[in-house]
C-alpha cells in the first residue's frame, strides 16, 4: 500500500479481467532499455527499500532472470552467477558484462529491453515480498491513470473470475460497453471470437478481450437461466474503473456497499454512499471487499474514519529503525457505532482491503464472511524508471491495529463461505447470501 502513490502495485487481476496486463494501453511506445536500466532499479531498491539490500545478491538474482529468459527463448549462453565475495564496482562491472554476452547470443530473437525487463523482474521476485515489483511502462501508465480515475485500458469492462479452468464474469463494471450490452453477473465466457476458452490462462482470456478503442470482440456466454449459450458482441472502449460498483439497500433495511478499489476520492465516495443508504432506512451494512486489490493510503483512513468510532487502533506502521507508528480514527463515525456490520472478504482482497477488515473484526465492529484474504499487506512507493516503466518497492511494514503481521498470512472470516465453479454454474453467490442473511437475522433480532 502506498502513502499518496498507489496500494497494491499490480491488479493482476487474481480475479480481474480489466483485463490482466495491459494489451492496448493508452500510453505510446516506450523507450529501448538495456543494462543501464537494471542498475538504475537496483539503486532505486537500495535507496528506497525497508531492509537493507545486498548487491552481489541483488545482481545474481538479475543474472538469473536472464538466464531463465534466454532459456525460454531457446538461447543458449554461458552467463554464470557473480562471484559472492566481490566489491560492488566489481559486481557491477561483472553484470554488465553478462548482460552484454546474453544480449549478443539473443541478437535477434529478443531484445535487450526484453533482457532488461527480466533481470529486473529477478531482482523483484528475488524479495519474496508482495509489494515489490516491477511494472512495464504500459502497466505504469494504466495503474497510474486508474488510481486517479481516469481510463488506464480499452476493453469490455468485465471483472473476470477463473474457477476450475472455466471463466466467469465476476461482474461488469459499471459504465462500461459490457453493462450496456447486457452482460450479467456469473455469465459464464465460452468463446472470445469463436475461439474456446477452453485451456487459456487467465491472461490469454484478457488479452483477447482487450483491444483498440472502436473496435469489437464477441463473447459466447452461457447463462444459468438460458438453455443455450449465446453470442453478444460488444464494442471496446476506454475503461474507467469506479472505486464503489454497487451501492442500494435491500429487503429488509440491509445497505449493500461493494468496495473495488481504493483510489482518489474513494473516501469521499464512500462516506456520500453511506450517507444516501442511511437516509433511506439502512438498519445494516453488508460491506463487499471481495477482489479489493487496495489502493492509497489516505483513502483507506478516511474509510476507516467513516465507519469505525473514534480512538480505535485500526494499523500500526513499522519503518525503517524500528520506529513504529499507531494509526488510529480521529473523527466521529458517520455509521452509528450500534449499526450492524457485515463484511465479505475472498483471496482477492488485499493490502488495504485486508487492513479494513482486520480493524472491523479486531474491535468487534462487524463479522466477516467469505474465504481468507490475499495477505498481501505492506507499505510501497512507486518509483519511475528513465523508459517509464516503475518499481513498486516496500518502504514500510505494516501490522493490524494489535500488531498481527498480515504478509502471507492474511485475515480469517468468522464465518467461512466458499464459492465453487458449481454454484457459478447456477448463478449463485453463497458468499454474499450467507452475508445478507446474517444482516438480516441480526436487524430482525437486535441486541437490547
Amino acid at each position: 500500500m502506498h502513502n499518496r502513490r498507489p496500494l497494491s502495485w499490480h491488479i493482476l487481476l487474481t480475479t480481474v479481467v480489466l483485463v490482466a496486463f495491459p494489451v492496448s494501453p493508452l500510453a505510446g511506445p516506450a523507450q529501448a532499455a538495456d543494462q543501464s536500466l537494471v542498475l538504475e532499479a537496483l539503486q532505486a531498491l537500495q535507496t528506497n527499500y525497508v531492509d537493507p539490500v545486498d548487491t552481489v545478491k541483488m545482481l545474481n538474482a538479475a543474472v538469473t532472470g536472464l538466464r531463465q529468459q534466454l532459456s525460454a527463448a531457446g538461447v543458449v549462453a554461458d552467463v554464470a552467477d557473480i562471484p559472492r565475495f566481490v566489491t560492488i564496482t566489481g559486481a557491477k562491472r561483472q553484470f554488465v558484462e553478462r548482460f552484454t554476452t546474453a544480449a549478443t547470443a539473443a541478437a535477434g530473437q529478443l531484445t535487450t529491453t526484453q533482457l532488461a525487463y527480466a533481470a529486473i523482474r529477478g531482482m523483484t521476485g528475488s524479495f519474496d515480498d508482495s509489494h515489490t515489483g516491477f511494472l512495464t511502462p504500459q502497466q505504469n501508465e494504466e495503474r497510474r491513470q486508474r488510481q486517479h480515475g481516469q481510463a488506464g485500458f480499452t476493453g469490455v469492462g468485465i471483472v473476470l473470475l477463473p474457477k476450475d479452468g472455466r471463466f466467469f464474469v465476476w461482474t461488469a463494471i459499471p459504465g462500461g460497453p459490457a453493462e450496456a450490452a447486457g452482460v450479467r453477473e456469473f455469465d459464464r465466457i465460452m468463446k472470445i471470437n469463436d475461439i474456446s476458452t477452453g485451456g487459456m490462462t487467465v491472461d490469454q482470456v484478457s488479452g483477447m478481450i482487450r483491444g483498440p478503442d472502436g473496435t469489437a470482440v464477441t463473447l459466447t456466454l452461457a447463462r444459468a437461466s438460458l438453455t443455450e449459450p449465446f453470442a453478444i458482441t460488444i464494442t471496446r472502449a476506454p475503461i474507467v474503473v469506479p472505486a464503489i460498483f454497487k451501492s442500494e439497500l435491500l429487503e429488509g433495511g440491509v445497505g449493500y456497499l461493494r468496495l473495488y478499489q481504493f483510489v482518489d476520492r474513494t473516501g469521499a465516495d464512500v462516506r456520500s454512499a453511506v450517507a444516501s443508504l442511511l437516509a433511506q432506512g439502512m438498519r445494516a451494512l453488508v460491506l463487499d471487499l471481495r477482489g479489493n486489490s487496495g489502493g492509497f493510503l489516505a483513502e483507506l483512513d478516511r474509510v476507516l474514519n467513516t465507519l469505525l468510532p473514534s480512538g480505535l487502533r485500526v494499523y500500526t506502521q513499522m519503518r525503517p529503525g524500528g520506529k513504529v507508528d499507531v494509526i488510529r480514527t480521529t473523527r466521529q463515525p458517520l455509521l452509528p457505532e450500534s449499526m450492524p456490520i457485515v463484511v465479505l472478504v475472498d483471496e482477492g482482497s488485499a493490502s488495504a482491503a485486508e487492513l479494513l477488515a482486520a480493524a472491523i473484526k479486531e474491535n468487534h465492529r462487524g463479522t466477516l464472511v467469505g474465504a481468507k484474504t490475499a495477505g498481501a499487506v505492506e507499505a510501497s512507493v512507486l518509483y519511475d524508471l528513465s523508459d517509464g516503466s516503475a518499481l513498486s518497492v516496500t518502504a514500510f511494514r505494516l501490522s493490524t491495529g494489535l500488531g498481527v503481521r498480515l504478509e502471507h498470512a492474511g485475515v480469517e472470516p468468522d464465518v467461512f463461505a466458499t464459492l465453487t465453479a458449481a454454484d457459478l454454474e447456477v448463478g449463485l453467490d453463497r458468499q454474499f447470501g450467507t452475508a445478507i442473511l446474517l444482516a438480516r437475522q441480526v436487524t430482525a433480532h437486535p441486541v437490547r
